[in-house]
């Protein structure tokens, strides 16, 4: 727990962590263009032995969505439907808040820019409450701890001592933007 949480700040940028939780964008485009042409396909068909109905459109413009979609989808995008996709299995699944919660964390992360909220005191109260929520759901001894410790961790090797950090961390971010 405690070294993916040590992860989890970089999920504003596209990094290791993004790419770790979201299907490869190739992937995604190709099964985004297949769905596609198949549905324009099975729309044909149908057209050709049922006749025309208002559904076609319908299905016509979910495939036409999915291949435009297919030629302008960026990783961040791919890390925001990653986390709309944790947020319905949350849904679905026992109506979980911490599940919830943490697709609801993906979602955000990925507007925002590099080292800000989630590199901050306000992203770590937020994971933290998340850890809560699923520690409430499916206890662990020492879950809770080892997530904080583990998102802590990555601040503080992001902080300015280390001399390879030119840029901080804004722990008080909005309040004070002092990179420390």
């Amino acid at each position: 727990m405690g070294g993916v949480s040590g992860l989890v700040p970089d999920l504003d940028t596209n990094g290791v962590a993004s790419n770790r939780i979201t299907v490869s964008k190739q992937i995604s485009k190709t099964l985004m263009q297949i769905v596609g042409v198949c549905i324009l396909f099975a729309i044909a068909y149908q057209a050709a032995t049922d006749g025309f109905a208002l559904n076609d459109c319908i299905y016509g413009g979910i495939a036409l969505i999915l291949l435009i979609l297919s030629k302008k989808i960026t990783q961040r995008r791919m890390l925001t439907l990653t986390g709309a996709m944790v947020i319905l299995l949350g849904i679905s699944w026992q109506q979980s808040i911490g599940i919830i919660l943490s697709g609801s964390y993906i979602v955000i992360a990925s507007f925002l820019p590099h080292r800000s909220y989630t590199h901050s005191i306000i992203g770590l109260a937020f994971y933290a409450f998340i850890l809560v929520k699923l520690n409430e759901q499916w206890p662990v001894n020492g879950m809770v701890a080892a997530g904080i410790a583990g998102y802590i961790s990555h601040l503080l090797a992001d902080m300015k001592l280390l001399p390879m950090n030119r840029r901080g961390v804004k722990w008080f971010a909005p309040v004070w933007n002092r990179e420390f």
